[in-house]
């Protein structure tokens, strides 16, 4: 898909202090690869920090993108869950963050739901994909890291993600590039969708 992107850049964690525009949330574990798609969609290596050290990001991080022929938009990376190594009041302080920014933002068209192509669904998966929909968003449940499986496991798999949370996933891959057009497409669909609505 032809996306062109003008300039993108982090613009910080505090919600209130942003200039209203539409927001595309990434939630997922916080070893699920959520930097390195978001890096991949905006076709930059270090504009969202990644680490060996999953848990590091503990905020609500505002990228704002800038589209050429397309209005702009923030990407929202959302801190990672459910990581084992970390302490259960930090897992706990996570959960508030990311049950705050769901509930007060009211510019939210679209959640990306990450899971590892290879990791069952857990309680925090069935737990986001019902927020989700109690506040009305749309959420895809996109599959990471699908490159690592040959072509007959990932169907697999893809069917057994999907038969547990009662969606589909869209495999992809931030190494190869997988599936990255279906999630921009996604994108535009669901701004286009709320606009449409409004009316």
């Amino acid at each position: 898909m032809n996306i062109k992107i003008a300039d993108t850049r982090f613009v910080g964690t505090a919600h209130d202090s942003l200039m209203p525009l539409d927001e595309v949330a990434f939630a997922g574990r916080s070893n699920v690869g959520k930097s390195s798609l978001i890096n991949a969609l905006l076709k930059r290596k270090r504009l969202v920090k990644t680490s060996k050290q999953p848990g590091k990001t503990r905020n609500v991080n505002f990228f704002r993108v800038d589209l050429v022929g397309l209005p702009s938009l923030y990407m929202v990376d959302l801190p990672g869950y459910g990581y084992a190594k970390v302490s259960k009041k930090a897992r706990e302080e996570w959960a508030h963050v990311i049950n705050s920014y769901l509930e007060k933002t009211r510019d939210l068209k679209l959640v990306f739901l990450l899971l590892d192509i290879r990791r069952d669904p857990r309680d925090e998966e069935f737990y986001a994909v019902a927020m989700a929909k109690d506040i009305g968003v749309p959420c895809i449940l996109v599959a990471t890291k699908a490159d690592k499986l040959s072509a007959s496991i990932r169907r697999n798999r893809l069917l057994a993600i999907g038969r547990a949370l009662g969606i589909q996933p869209v495999a992809c891959s931030a190494l190869t590039g997988m599936g990255l057009d279906t999630l921009w497409k996604a994108i535009l669909f669901s701004r286009l969708k709320k606009t449409d609505t409004s009316e």
